[in-house]
């Protein structure tokens, strides 16, 4: 008997502090219906939220190239053709300075002219010479130079505006003037029946001596499109 009375008594309890628990619950929530606080102690699971994924950046805009005419002189002239080839001879006087047309990167100086009219080798028709890749990915010659300046070497990060030397009239050159060519970068060095030149520069440089910036990789692009990259020269050059 007293077990079923102390069975029946717990059943009681739990009945009653169930209930209690329920009132203490509905008096602590908010009026509004929201959560009532959390007292330190309690277990409460907190559903767990996503953090949503940043917006990216956009991607900054490639900086177009920039370019300059050069040579610095009070008095100069150029034609809008040339002999046998596509090139521009940008007449000025001995000692004019010859500037990077573009940033880019040394590929070829020639501090030496071993031009000699009996042979008249087409590799050292252009005597004192730099060539340049400029960051367009394309190339730019002047050669007939009276020097360059000794920080002037392949490989050499160079500046538009920046001076590479003077302008003279080593190799096959009667009067002073920079030979100005633009080409494809195809074998880099030493392909100089390519680097002298093959397409006009002269739309490029009336540009760029106005102020403007004319640029001819596309160009370039069309010419590379329908013709090799020839890896010696042509007979006859």
């Amino acid at each position: 008997m007293a077990r079923y009375y102390l069975a029946a008594l717990g059943v009681v309890l739990a009945v009653s502090v169930g209930a209690t628990a329920f009132l203490v619950y509905r008096n602590n929530a908010d009026p509004d219906g929201a959560t009532p606080p959390i007292a330190a102690g309690d277990n409460v699971a907190i559903p767990a939220t996503s953090t949503p994924s940043p917006t990216p950046s956009p991607s900054p805009s490639p900086v177009p190239p920039h370019y300059v005419f050069p040579v610095i002189a009070s008095n100069l002239s150029y034609a809008h053709e040339h002999h046998d080839y596509p090139a521009t001879d940008v007449i000025a006087a001995c000692g004019s300075k010859n500037v990077a047309v573009t940033d880019g990167v040394i590929l070829e100086v020639n501090r030496v002219d071993t031009w000699n009219p009996k042979v008249d080798a087409g590799a050292t028709r252009g005597g004192l010479s730099v060539s340049l890749l400029g960051d367009d990915g394309v190339r730019y010659y002047g050669s007939h130079y009276a020097s360059i300046l000794p920080e002037i070497e392949a490989g050499v990060r160079v500046h538009a505006g920046q001076q590479l030397g003077v302008v003279g009239h080593t190799g096959d050159a009667g009067a002073c003037h920079l030979h100005f060519g633009i080409s494809p970068v195809c074998l880099r060095t030493a392909d100089w029946w390519t680097r002298r030149g093959v397409i006009w520069p002269w739309p490029y440089l009336d540009s760029w001596r106005a102020g403007g910036n004319k640029s001819p990789v596309a160009e370039i692009a069309d010419w590379s499109s329908k013709h090799p990259c020839l890896t010696s020269a042509p007979p006859g050059y």
